[in-house]
């Protein structure tokens, strides 16, 4: 898998959000329909190295970053996202104490992929004979996993939510190489 110990999902995670349109996508499922941010990329991120994951593997992932969600990245985005909302404000504590809990915030999504990434390594099926190559399989193994973890957290029920969310993630994450043109000799 290329990277040593558990840093190639955080690697991985960077690269792709940082994609056009990626983190737009991202925040819209987390804030509007319960997605955790993570999990999601771990899903697509697994669909590279891994078969699909099975559903109880999604239920491990969500339990085991349920509480740390919950009791440390969750609390630390809301004090950056206020910070980051009374800049203006004499309520403001400064930007030096913004960076600082952006940085915690960070060190603790890390923190988390870590762990997303140790259940990979040890919960599923690596993928053999070259088929982690394959965009298409890729991208049919990412829309599983997505679709699987949506169910669960009941995404799906919530009002607004479509599949063609996940649909243009996975097109943001697994673009399609342009088509040549055929030769018309």
């Amino acid at each position: 898998m290329g990277v040593s110990g558990a840093e190639e999902f955080w690697k991985w995670s960077l690269t792709h959000y940082a994609r056009k349109d990626v983190e737009t996508l991202l925040m819209q499922l987390q804030d509007d329909f319960g997605f955790n941010v993570n999990i999601a990329l771990w899903c697509c991120w697994c669909a590279v190295h891994y078969q699909t994951t099975p559903e109880l593997a999604l239920r491990n992932a969500i339990d085991q970053t349920g509480k740390w969600n919950t009791n440390v990245t969750g609390p630390l985005r809301e004090v950056r996202r206020f910070l980051k909302a009374h800049r203006a404000t004499k309520i403001t504590a400064g930007e030096k104490l913004r960076e600082q809990v952006k940085q915690a915030e960070l060190d603790a999504e890390k923190e988390e992929q870590s762990r997303l990434e140790r259940l990979a390594a040890t919960a599923l099926a690596p993928l053999g004979g070259g088929m982690e190559k394959r965009l298409e399989e890729q991208r049919n193994r990412a829309r599983r996993n997505l679709a699987a973890y949506t169910a669960l957290i009941g995404a799906a029920k919530r009002n607004r939510f479509t599949v063609s969310l996940l649909e243009e993630l996975i097109e943001s994450i697994f673009p399609m190489p342009p088509q040549k043109p055929a030769n018309l000799e």
